[in-house]
C-alpha cells in the first residue's frame, strides 16, 4: 500500500471513529495500567523489584504466586515469583507518558489484541523519567500492559449478575491504535529501533 493509500485510509478511519465517539457509551478510555516483573525466585531479589515498582508507580505492589511445580526451576506451587502492580484513571495516562518516553512513543503492531489490550517491554527501569540508578538496586527490566474500554464493561467482571458483552462493544485492535495515536501520539509500528544518546 503506498503512503498516499495509507493516509487516505487513516482519513477514513478517523471520520468514522469520530462518529462512533459521539456516543458517550461507545467512547473508549485507558482503564488501567499493569506493570510486571517476573524475578522467578523470592528473598531480596524480589524486595529489590517490589521497590523498582514502587518508585516507578508510586503505588504499592503486590507479590505474585506460582501457579504449579517446575522441579527444573526449583519452583513450588503457592511461593512468591514477581511482583505487580495495577495503576487506573488519571494516573495511569500519565504514568504511560512517562513510560512511552524509554520507546519513543513507538509500540509494534503486533502488540495489540482484539479486545483493547496492549503491551511493550522495557529492558532497563532507569531509562524512565525520574527514575535513577541505585548501585543496591541494581537494573531491572519490566513489562507493561493496558488496557482500553467503553464505559459498561464492568458487567462482563463483577461478582454479581454478571453479563456477556457483545463483541461490537470491546475496542478492535484498529481502534486501540488510533486511540494512542490520537490521545497520546504513539507512533504504530514494524519494528522499534530504539535511539540511544
Amino acid at each position: 500500500m503506498s503512503t498516499k493509500a495509507k493516509k487516505k485510509a487513516l482519513k477514513l478511519q478517523e471520520k468514522e471513529y469520530i462518529e462512533i465517539w459521539k456516543n458517550p457509551m461507545k467512547k473508549p478510555y485507558l482503564e488501567k495500567i499493569v506493570l510486571n516483573i517476573g524475578v522467578g525466585s523470592g528473598g531480596e531479589e524480589l524486595e529489590r523489584a517490589f521497590t523498582v515498582l514502587q518508585t516507578i508507580s508510586g503505588k504499592s505492589p503486590v507479590k505474585t504466586l506460582s501457579k504449579k511445580n517446575v522441579k527444573e526451576f526449583n519452583l513450588r506451587k503457592g511461593r512468591p515469583i514477581g511482583t505487580m502492580v495495577t495503576v487506573r484513571g488519571a494516573e495511569a495516562e500519565k504514568l504511560l507518558k512517562r513510560l512511552l518516553i524509554v520507546t519513543n512513543n513507538k509500540i509494534l503492531r503486533k502488540s495489540f489484541d482484539n479486545f483493547g489490550n496492549f503491551g511493550f517491554g522495557i529492558t532497563e527501569h532507569i531509562t524512565i523519567p525520574g527514575i535513577d540508578y541505585e548501585t543496591e538496586i541494581g537494573i531491572w527490566g519490566l513489562n507493561v500492559v493496558g488496557r482500553i474500554t467503553r464505559p459498561g464493561m464492568r458487567v462482563r467482571y463483577r461478582r454479581i449478575k454478571k453479563t456477556k458483552v457483545p463483541l461490537h462493544h470491546y475496542v478492535s485492535r484498529d481502534e486501540a491504535q488510533y486511540f494512542l495515536r490520537k490521545n497520546f501520539g504513539v507512533d504504530i509500528v514494524e519494528k522499534i529501533e530504539l535511539d540511544y544518546i
